[in-house]
């Protein structure tokens, strides 16, 4: 009577999963392909691995092609062996693993093939069959492999840490794994606290278990692929749906049960612990849209910044779990700042703004003894702070004798200025509000009339020789002297005056899309869309009244850019960065100023979409519709939200998130001769 019951549950389990499953095949969800950015030579491609799980989750179950380290994950697509699984926190391909447990095959197989969703993976290989399910802090793995996980012990800890950069020792950091084989399942719970969480994450090893995990699975994905939905061609559904998946795996909450493990200061905390920001990146896309399809995390999001400064003492830049010293400026500030501007709840906001000033105010002690080598290098373990603050205070820039990476330092620092400042004026700090406004403005200092861009300056004053660098290497980050003239968002009136108007900004915007916008390099990347410093230039024309120059460019780079192939896109996905921008431009929108409430309008490329909007409990609907609608079309004639049209070419977080109906009337005709008049 026993086996006929569990025989029964399991039934209706399967019945239950497979209509679940079924379902999402005609919603969004079903349009996810995690195989999308995993294939690539060397690292510049989207550098993503087939990722099966739930969102956010502290670790994501993986197939092993090969061993991963920085520069390398855990899957390429184009290798044709089997190695293992892996219960993965990489976050990123440029970024290291840290805890990860690998569940090694006794022998490589030839794979046959994988069929990847985020809920669950199939995986054939050798003529056998791995099926992968995965809880936020746990993994099933049902087989007929007889050996699998035969090497890995019952009961373990790994303190591996491939990070980027060498750091110094973390004490209390470990992963505790517990493992159990009952039949053809494998079971793996981990846990960054403690044994018994360990063994209170791993799964049941029943096919009942299994079928609930894929189950719970979907429910999660579906809880957040609901509140957006598009009407579009399939190509495109497929690349918008795939970011949105993208996007939803960053950044990882770390919290077990209220609890959370802080690499900062090597202890246990109570509250969120989300972790693997990439902030440089992903300021400028990522959380934007995460402010709007899941505000509620992003309020945890920032008090888990939030709770970095007050662990360790200052803002991050790219933890993982810890502080790396890796990249630059401060966009925790810009994260922080945007949220607040934009109504986020769930921070505090007192705290969240002490941080921002004590980030832009008070050097490192030794920030004038050191050069603040790229990556940390100088000193393994930094904390992630404004390297060269001393000068940029001192000076109004970063001199570029005694602090590389210069100039990028000095602009990204002048956006965050700016950031804090609104963030100051929304609370009423109008003191403060007034001193960033006015930093906001020290990208002027390394202007260079002469040569019409920015060029790093020494502690002197004088100019630098790009040439032959009198001190230290590059002067940029992820940039060069031409594409780095546009890295002031903040300020675009600014910008063109220094161009000298508005008609000599769209020449030489114009001249950086003809020839130095797409090059193709040794790898195959066709644009420097993959490095995130560009991502918000074709947007600029709107603020010189240039709108279908706009609409031409973002549609240009929404199209050959991105694909639905297993190459993905160009550049790394960078935390969801470059998916992001995808979701969002695809809708017709774009933050160029995320901390400014505004969303600039472009060219949708679908055909409408329904965005339910705001927290739980106070959702409002957003239907976007795009009349006359064609897949050629790309110039929008005009674009209302709520009958007003919006005549300046944007939209207000506010507005947008009331609901209502955001209507683009697209052009016919000679388009073309449109984007020349």
């Amino acid at each position: 009577m026993k086996m006929k019951l569990v025989v029964g549950v399991a039934c209706v389990f399967a019945v239950v999963v497979k209509t679940a499953a079924a379902a999402c095949a005609g919603m969004g969800l079903g349009f996810v392909d995690p195989m999308v950015g995993t294939e690539g030579r060397g690292s510049e491609y989207g550098g993503m691995m087939p990722m099966t799980g739930v969102p956010f989750g502290a670790m994501h179950l993986v197939p092993v092609t090969r061993t991963n380290a920085v520069g390398r994950t855990s899957f390429n697509a184009l290798d044709k062996n089997l190695l293992g699984f892996c219960l993965t926190r990489q976050p990123a391909i440029w970024m290291g693993e840290f805890g990860p447990v690998r569940i090694w095959l006794d022998k490589p197989l030839a794979i046959e093939s994988i069929e990847a969703h985020p809920w669950q993976t199939t995986v054939k290989a050798g003529g056998r069959t791995y099926e992968l399910a995965a809880t936020a802090h746990g993994a099933l793995i049902r087989s007929d492999d007889p050996a699998l996980g035969a090497v890995l012990a019952d009961e373990g800890v790994t303190t591996e840490r491939t990070a980027r950069v060498s750091t110094e020792p973390i004490p209390n950091f470990a992963c505790r794994w517990s493992k159990r084989r009952n039949g053809k399942l494998l079971a793996v719970g981990v846990s960054l606290i403690s044994e018994e969480n360990a063994q209170r994450h791993r799964p049941t090893g029943s096919d009942e278990a299994f079928d609930a995990i894929v189950s719970d699975s979907i429910a999660k994905w579906d809880y957040f692929f609901g509140r957006l939905s598009i009407d579009a061609p399939e190509r495109v559904k497929k690349i918008f749906y795939t970011g949105l998946y993208h996007a939803l795996l960053y950044p990882r909450d770390l919290s077990e049960e209220g609890r959370y493990y802080s690499a900062v200061d090597d202890k246990v905390h109570e509250g969120p612990g989300f972790s693997c920001f990439s902030l440089w990146d992903t300021y400028r896309s990522e959380h934007p849209l995460l402010t709007l399809v899941a505000p509620e995390r992003a309020g945890a999001m920032c008090q888990s910044l939030v709770d970095m400064y007050k662990w360790g003492g200052w803002l991050p830049i790219w933890p993982n779990p810890g502080y790396t010293g890796v990249m630059i400026g401060d966009p925790a500030a810009i994260v922080l700042s945007e949220a607040y501007v934009k109504g986020i709840k769930g921070f505090d906001v007192q705290d969240a703004f002490a941080a921002c000033l004590k980030n832009a105010d008070v050097p490192q002690p030794d920030d004038m003894l050191r050069n603040w080598l790229d990556m940390g290098r100088d000193e393994p373990g930094c904390p992630e702070t404004r390297g060269g603050l001393t000068w940029y205070l001192s000076h109004g820039y970063v001199a570029h004798d005694k602090t590389v990476e210069s100039v990028s330092r000095t602009l990204d620092y002048s956006l965050a200025d700016a950031s804090i400042a609104k963030f100051a004026a929304a609370l009423g700090r109008k003191d403060e509000a007034r001193r960033f406004a006015s930093r906001a403005k020290n990208y002027t200092n390394l202007w260079c009339a002469a040569e019409r861009c920015f060029l790093p300056k020494a502690s002197d004053g004088t100019w630098e020789n790009l040439e032959k660098p009198v001190h230290h290497g590059h002067a940029y980050t992820e940039t060069d002297r031409w594409s780095a003239r546009w890295c002031v968002p903040h300020d675009v009136d600014g910008l063109v005056a220094l161009m000298g108007g508005a008609e000599t900004f769209e020449r030489e915007l114009d001249k950086f899309f003809e020839t130095g916008f797409y090059k193709v390099d040794a790898v195959g990347n066709s644009s420097v869309h993959g490095n995130e410093t560009c991502h918000h230039v074709a947007y600029l024309y709107n603020r010189i009244g240039r709108h279908g120059k706009t609409c031409r460019r973002v549609r240009d780079i929404l199209t050959r850019c991105y694909s639905d192939s297993r190459r993905g896109f160009d550049g790394n996905e960078d935390c969801g960065a470059m998916s992001a921008w995808y979701v969002l431009s695809a809708l017709g929108l774009y933050p160029l100023d995320p901390a400014s409430g505004y969303y600039e309008i472009g060219s949708p490329i679908v055909r409408g979409a329904t965005l339910q909007l705001g927290s739980p409990g106070a959702m409002r609907t957003l239907e976007v519709r795009v009349d006359n609608y064609a897949p050629d079309r790309w110039l929008v004639r005009r674009a209302t939200l709520n009958g007003v049209e919006l005549k300046d070419w944007r939209v207000k977080h506010a507005d947008l998130v009331c609901g209502g109906e955001l209507v683009f009337e697209m052009a016919e005709g000679n388009v073309d001769e449109a984007f020349e008049g």
